[in-house]
């Protein structure tokens, strides 16, 4: 089978160090302040550096990338589908693997007709990517059978810093469900996976991070924190 050209694409993929903390609204709020005048708003979000995001996470029929995380595994990973709007004509197909104290997100482009096949189980047509990613989602798909578990949905105010390929983002309004697992529909019923007034804080950078900019960080934060809005979502549904 040929090559169809509109789907010929360089893959992604990135090591990243990332931090996770839990916030609270009112400290978020506090911090966001003083981000403002040490760093840049994320120039794809609004006026204040938000988006919406929504994710669809898949795990195998034995829920392996789950049970990992919830016990600790060093080296897991998280297959997702990744859009920022509901009328989006591409979807980001990502694998999210931990190595240790690194992350390695591998990333790449696919179209929404084709993640319609993907989530209802048909995998094939990301074999007509010219992507390593895609195949690799082929094989977990056809080979490990996995299948869509969970879509998150949640609101992300980022800032950016040029320094190591900084980004500190605050997550709010974290929801998930499974009772549909078609990610550009409006009327999904999503329920809340943390308390209203609980963000979580996300620190992403290559190597090192600045001493001012964790000074700034830890006055508003308590512990760090192993959160995972996948198992945070598949907790809350299957309460």
């Amino acid at each position: 089978m040929g090559i169809n050209i509109d789907r010929v694409q360089k893959d992604i993929q990135v090591y990243r160090h990332e931090e996770k903390y839990y916030i609270r609204k009112v400290r978020a709020f506090e911090l966001s302040g003083l981000l403002k005048a040490y760093m840049k708003k994320d120039e794809h979000g609004d006026g204040d550096g938000s988006y919406w995001i929504r994710s669809l996470y898949f795990d195998d029929y034995r829920n392996s990338d789950y049970v990992n995380k919830q016990d600790g595994i060093a080296d897991r990973k998280k297959l997702r589908l990744r859009i920022y709007n509901l009328e989006s004509n591409s979807v980001k197909l990502e694998l999210k693997n931990r190595y240790g104290i690194y992350m390695m997100k591998e990333s790449a482009t696919i179209s929404n007709c084709d993640a319609k096949l993907m989530i209802s189980g048909e995998s094939s047509n990301l074999l007509n990517y010219n992507s390593v990613v895609a195949t690799k989602v082929y094989y977990l798909m056809h080979k490990a059978l996995y299948r869509p578990k969970v879509i998150i949905d949640y609101e992300r105010e980022a800032y950016t810093y040029p320094f190591e390929n900084i980004r500190v983002t605050i997550d709010k309004n974290i929801r998930a469900s499974n009772s549909d697992f078609n990610i550009f529909n409006d009327k999904i019923n999503m329920l809340p996976v943390i308390e209203d007034d609980v963000y979580v804080l996300e620190i992403k950078y290559d190597n090192m991070f600045p001493e001012f900019l964790q000074k700034v960080i830890s006055t508003y934060t308590v512990s760090r924190s192993s959160v995972s809005k996948y198992c945070l979502g598949r907790q809350t549904i299957n309460r």
